[in-house]
């Protein structure tokens, strides 16, 4: 009996031993696959007559760093080996810095600051219609020497086309969603300033 549990105990850590090697030989076998990452392109257009600043963005889409397909009869889909560089909700302030560049730091219009935040709710490809599908609802807060004064919101939904079979076509796809999305933001934000002055 006590020759059995020192046999399962050898045995046991042995197999302890050559699982990370196992492991290792996985990765750097030809059957491999490593995941490669994109990362959305936005032209950039500063809107600097607009005091304003990017607060949280929350992701509701259910898309996290893997590609999101829909598949028919609402199947979801991710892809394990194309992922984006960062999350939707964070990819999306990122690009909203590189292409608005927020002048939040500025002590001009009486102390008068937005704060843009907002939700995705659809950061997905569909796979039969061949697009890139984008859901975001804006909100924007009004602050007057940094005092909540007002607000509004503005729920945006971009489509584009997925041109070539690659994730690569689809990560550009993407990115065109994301470019049409920040430029109704861009206009958001500049009429919500208006209204502002308007009754200050």
């Amino acid at each position: 009996m006590e020759l059995r549990k020192r046999i399962t105990g050898t045995m046991l850590a042995a197999c302890g031993l050559l699982l990370p090697l196992l492991s290792g030989c996985a990765l750097m076998s030809s059957n491999y696959i490593e995941p490669k990452e994109y990362d959305l392109s936005v032209p950039a257009e500063p809107l600097t007559d607009v005091q304003f600043e990017v607060g949280t963005f929350r992701n509701l889409s259910g898309s996290d760093r893997r590609f999101l397909y829909r598949e028919k009869a609402e199947r979801m889909l991710s892809d394990d080996y194309s992922r984006w560089l960062l999350t939707p909700d964070l990819m999306l302030e990122r690009q909203l810095h590189k292409a608005l560049f927020p002048r939040e730091t500025r002590n001009s219009d009486n102390g008068r600051l937005l704060r843009l935040s907002g939700t995705i709710y659809r950061f997905e490809f569909d796979r039969e219609n061949k697009t890139a599908i984008l859901t975001v609802d804006y909100t924007v807060r009004i602050f007057v020497d940094r005092r909540p004064t007002g607000g509004g919101s503005l729920s945006v939904t971009t489509e584009k086309p997925i041109e070539g079979d690659t994730p690569a076509s689809a990560a550009a796809a993407m990115s065109g969603c994301v470019a049409d999305s920040i430029a109704a933001v861009r206009k958001f934000l500049t009429e919500t300033n208006a209204e502002t002055q308007k009754t200050k």
